[in-house]
């Protein structure tokens, strides 16, 4: 019986190998080191970049807040005012009778000049002080209808 019990048992043995203790880390065995090291690589970028992302979100945010302010939407209103007050100004002395035959302001970084030719014609040229561009407007007056001014009261 030992013997029928060492024949079964026998062939089991001779299958069996050697336990061998080997390091599953791509960094001690080396095998797959490379793809370790890059996938620890991607995962510090991405954490940097998330970092670096949302600081500048936070910068922006802050600048939106300040420029949203009460202070800057009522400057920027009066400043829209203001321009328009003066574009309407200037219109009003181009198409005036009795207005100016030539005029110029200076506004922030340009320069604005105007003059009525007698060709019945209005030329604007508008300077950029900075580059020195130069933009020119021609209005033909002569062909445009104005009505007259009523003093007519019903």
């Amino acid at each position: 019986m030992k013997n029928i019990f060492l024949c079964l048992l026998l062939p089991c043995m001779l299958f069996g190998s050697e336990i061998v203790f080997q390091f599953k880390s791509p960094t001690f065995t080396g095998v797959g080191y490379s793809a370790h090291k890059l996938t620890l690589e991607q995962i510090s970028f991405n954490r940097k970049k998330a970092i670096e992302d949302e600081i500048e979100s936070a910068q922006i945010q802050a600048e939106l807040a300040d420029e949203r302010s009460a202070v800057n939407t009522f400057l920027s209103s009066l400043q829209a005012r203001i321009y328009s007050e003066l574009a309407k100004q200037v219109t009003e002395q181009l198409f005036a009778d009795d207005g100016l035959d030539t005029g110029t302001f200076a506004i922030e970084d340009s320069e604005l000049t105007w003059y009525k030719s007698s060709d019945d014609q209005i030329y604007i040229t508008i300077n950029d002080l900075i580059d020195g561009s130069t933009t020119s407007i021609v209005i033909p007056i002569g062909s445009l209808y104005i009505p007259p001014a009523s003093t007519d009261t019903p």
